[in-house]
């Protein structure tokens, strides 16, 4: 009698594998997506707590990334815009929610790709509630700012 496998035995194996990676693949790529979004949400809060001890030094607001006290990863040649690996970060990009106390505008963080857009943690939820906002016009970023539980359907930097 011989061992091994039939072909038949090896093909059933391999497309159970095929099935389950179907299946696991899509909740591995959103929340790899989550871990980004959470990521650049960390930088906005960390970048805009820079640009208020800023202002709150000199009185004004800062002019480029480079005036204040944290680097976010990224290329920083535009001054107000640094190009990171996922994200793009604008300076002083949230006018209409500025970081209380100071005339400066949030952090804007810009999914590279176009999928959605996180800015300011000093918006205003419809609770009251200050927090992250994020705002998205494909399925996949409505997903990604929902998954956040800061999902807005405007956009108010």
């Amino acid at each position: 009698m011989k061992k091994g496998f039939t072909l038949v035995e090896i093909l059933v194996v391999v497309l159970i594998i095929g099935i389950l990676s179907s299946v696991a693949l899509p909740n591995y790529q959103r929340s790899i997506e989550k871990t980004r979004a959470t990521e650049a949400m960390n930088n906005i809060k960390a970048a805009n707590d820079a640009v208020y001890a800023f202002a709150a030094e000199r009185n004004k607001c800062p002019e480029t990334f480079k005036k204040i006290l944290i680097t976010i990863p990224g290329d920083d040649t535009a001054g107000t815009m640094v190009a990171g690996k996922y994200f793009n970060y604008y300076l002083n990009a949230a006018t209409s929610a500025p970081i209380p106390g100071t005339p400066c505008g949030g952090i804007v963080a810009e999914r590279i790709g176009g999928d959605y857009v996180i800015w300011n943690p000093y918006a205003t939820t419809d609770s009251g509630k200050r927090t992250l906002a994020c705002m998205s016009d494909t399925k996949k970023g409505i997903g990604v700012c929902k998954s956040l539980g800061i999902y807005t359907e405007t956009f108010h930097p």
